[in-house]
């Protein structure tokens, strides 16, 4: 028996395609980067040096003259996080919803790219311009049922817009990430302006000041301590 995919699936298979291919060969030899930025959030600016690596390694540190925190995910265990001021900085495992978003953000290439060998649905969400800019809306899915939307630049093919949802004391929130500003790393275009706003609230900005492509990682940079 032969089953039709339907017409929203093909279409969102496409623009899929387009987006892991828009920067050919460039793509695959990106297998790491370094940013050093800050983050505006509730009339502070925190510092940040972030690093990651392929295919999903993600270490994030933030830090100001009085508290450090740390976020690391390393491909295969669960997230950690550990912050100066909460038990010595010793490590702590993430909250489930933040760890289930620090995974998605890990991966170094994005859901798009090789969507079916990470489990993931993409189907065709229709129109809907961010900004101002023609953009294709797609609904993304992973086996879990846990669902996000995307937006990706009818032009340029990079992904300029990501809604997730979260339960905050019995309310469903709709998160928006807003990706900016993009040069290119490495071959590869980069956002360097990311705002993330929760119910139409601006939560906080994050700006890249510096990124390099395909650093030295240090051995045991994703480890957690005591491991």
């Amino acid at each position: 028996m032969c089953l039709a995919v339907p017409a929203s699936a093909q279409l969102g298979h496409e623009i899929a395609r387009r987006h892991a291919e828009r920067a050919g060969d460039r793509l695959a030899a990106l297998v790491a980067v370094r940013a050093e930025g800050r983050t505006f959030i509730n009339g502070e600016v925190v510092p940040f040096l972030l690093v990651a690596q392929r295919p999903n390694r993600l270490r994030v540190e933030s830090f100001t003259p009085v508290r450090r925190a740390l976020q690391v995910y390393d491909g295969q265990t669960a997230p950690w996080t550990s912050h100066s001021e909460t038990k010595g900085g010793a490590p702590q495992a993430m909250a489930e919803s933040d760890a289930r978003e620090f995974i998605i953000n890990a991966d170094f290439d994005g859901p798009l790219v090789n969507f079916a060998a990470k489990g993931f649905s993409v189907d065709y969400a229709g129109e809907e311009p961010v900004e101002g800019r023609p953009a294709y809306k797609l609904l993304v899915m992973n086996r879990s049922d846990h669902l996000f939307f995307l937006w990706v630049d009818a032009q340029t093919a990079e992904i300029v817009k990501r809604t997730v949802y979260r339960v905050n004391n019995g309310q469903r929130l709709a998160v928006d990430t807003l990706f900016k500003d993009f040069r290119p790393v490495g071959g590869v275009m980069q956002p360097h302006h990311i705002e993330t706003i929760a119910n139409g609230h601006l939560l906080h900005v994050t700006v890249i000041d510096r990124m390099e492509a395909n650093p030295a990682v240090a051995p045991g940079t994703f480890a957690r301590p005591g491991n």
